[in-house]
């Protein structure tokens, strides 16, 4: 079983999950922890900490959604001595994509498949079509 943590600045986290729910029905194993306006740090690692345990005898994907903000950072730190998987930058295709395939695929396979597919997920339109 995968289960997914997602840290992030506000209720992007949250919401995200809802939007995902929206679009694909419920998604199991998923928790949200929000860094808000006003919340300390120390908190934060706290919270994050408190949820990789016990996740502990699962495999676990980590979710921030910007690379070397706060909520990165409280991800970051507690890498070395915990055995998950963290990406940063995660976007709704990206994770509606996870949430469809977790329990379809190996942990590696999952975490190419995401790299690959949130990459595609992002698109300059204008170049796709021509505008005269």
């Amino acid at each position: 079983m995968i289960n997914i943590l997602i840290v992030s600045h506000g209720n992007f986290g949250v919401e995200l999950l809802r939007s995902s729910e929206m679009i694909i029905g419920k998604i199991q194993n998923v928790e949200c922890i929000s860094y808000n306006l006003g919340d300390k740090f120390n908190d934060l690692c706290k919270k994050v900490e408190e949820s990789i345990t016990r996740a502990e005898n699962n495999d676990l994907i980590v979710f921030t959604d910007m690379y070397g903000g706060s909520t990165f950072n409280s991800v970051d730190k507690l890498m070395k001595n915990n055995n998950f998987y963290h990406i940063s930058g995660v976007n709704l295709p990206l994770f509606v994509d996870i949430a469809l395939n977790k329990d379809s695929y190996s942990i590696n396979e999952i975490i190419d498949k995401i790299i690959k597919n949130g990459k595609k997920s992002i698109v300059f339109v204008n170049d796709k079509f021509l505008f005269n």
